[in-house]
């Protein structure tokens, strides 16, 4: 898979500083959680498997391959990239539904 390149600096509400120093593939995360393209390619499923690692599928790729990382470590740079941008409380709010809406979790939650 090839690497993920920020395509534009344009980010929520068209306010292109609020994610100034953001990874090309933290633009392809947040680009598949607000369904917009911030990347290229774009992610087109992400999925937390049963052990809680995260998994990204490129657009045109065949099933998730790309490993990202852990569901915790992801939910803490989106948390860091959130206090960041300095969103409202209503765009946290936002963002937050659009994430649990787009990511799918194959996780079991403890007893």
């Amino acid at each position: 898979m090839e690497s993920w390149q920020s395509t534009t600096r344009t980010r929520p509400n068209g306010e292109p500083d609020r994610f100034t120093a953001m990874s090309g593939k933290m633009a392809a995360i947040v680009g598949y959680i607000l369904d917009e393209r911030f990347s290229e390619p774009a992610i087109s499923e992400l999925v937390v498997t049963s052990d809680g690692f995260v998994l990204g599928q490129a657009e045109g790729e065949v099933g998730a391959n790309e490993m990202l990382g852990t569901e915790v470590d992801l939910n803490r740079n989106l948390l860091d990239l959130i206090a960041a941008a300095g969103l409202t409380a209503a765009e946290i709010h936002e963002f937050g539904r659009l994430q649990r809406k787009h990511i799918r979790r194959y996780r079991t939650r403890a007893k």
